[in-house]
């Protein structure tokens, strides 16, 4: 088993960046979710209800992230200067702390979407003690999924979905589907990952990352249903991991199953 793609998502819910090589920190790979859009009550947004987030590109250059909508392009800090922080709703319970990036881009988002909206950067993430940074990621800070499990979701459905559909940090191109749900610990070059848990999947799934259309059937979420249903309820696809050693990946890596 190797290692066939490597994807960073800067800010949350938006098209991701395809990597050669990336560096895994104990908060995921390096940028992914640092950024994440708020509403005018400062929860976020994600593509779930705002699929046009999905077109938004951004693409690292040198110290700085370019952000690319239809019309126009910014340029953020990769590392942003510390600001009054503003407290932010994200799956916590308790409100989380944030920087604004730049009032500019953020009238050129809300002007794309049609709704009061701003970006914000995890304050977490410059924290003094590492074991409390934290990112915008929805559960774990990595999420892998393997070609074969793919391959087998896809023999079940009338039309063939690619990888995009689930957002994964980390594909492993393997031959045996499902394999990944008895994984508990791996290694991926130098670095080992702890498995947390399965992938409990979302309406996401369902929409079409180029049409923005919604699949009237709910798949692959129908399909997924019929042979892949978890024991607390949902539907899984893939795992969610943690990092336990840290280091450079690069696409080609073997991948060793270490328990």
């Amino acid at each position: 088993m190797y290692l066939s793609e490597i994807n960073t998502y800067p800010i949350k819910s938006t098209h991701p960046i395809s990597m050669k090589t990336g560096y895994l920190f104990p908060t995921g790979i390096g940028f992914d979710r640092n950024w994440m859009l708020i509403d005018e009550n400062n929860a976020m947004l994600t593509s779930r209800k705002h699929p046009k987030l999905l077109h938004i590109s951004s693409r690292i250059e040198g110290s700085t992230l370019r952000v690319m909508l239809p019309q126009q392009d910014f340029l953020l800090p990769l590392v942003p200067q510390p600001t009054n922080p503003v407290l932010v709703k994200h799956w916590a319970e308790s409100p989380v702390p944030a920087w604004l990036q730049n009032s500019e881009l953020d009238a050129a988002l809300s002007d794309y979407l049609g709704l009061a909206c701003r970006l914000v950067y995890s304050a977490s993430l410059q924290a003094e003690d590492p074991n409390h940074a934290a990112s915008f990621a929805d559960a774990q800070p990595l999420l892998l999924t393997t070609s074969a499990s793919l391959a087998a979701l896809n023999e079940r459905l009338d039309e063939t979905l690619g990888m995009e559909r689930f957002r994964a940090n980390l594909v492993v191109n393997n031959l045996i589907a499902d394999i990944e749900d008895d994984w508990k610990r791996i290694r991926i070059g130098a670095c080992e990952l702890e498995v947390s848990y399965p992938c409990e999947r979302c309406v996401l799934t369902t929409i079409d990352p180029v049409s923005l259309i919604k699949h009237d059937q709910k798949e692959p979420l129908r399909t997924l249903a019929t042979y892949r249903r978890l024991k607390d309820g949902g539907v899984g696809f893939g795992i969610n991991l943690t990092v336990s050693r840290i280091g450079p990946i690069a696409i080609g890596d073997t991948v060793e199953v270490l328990s």
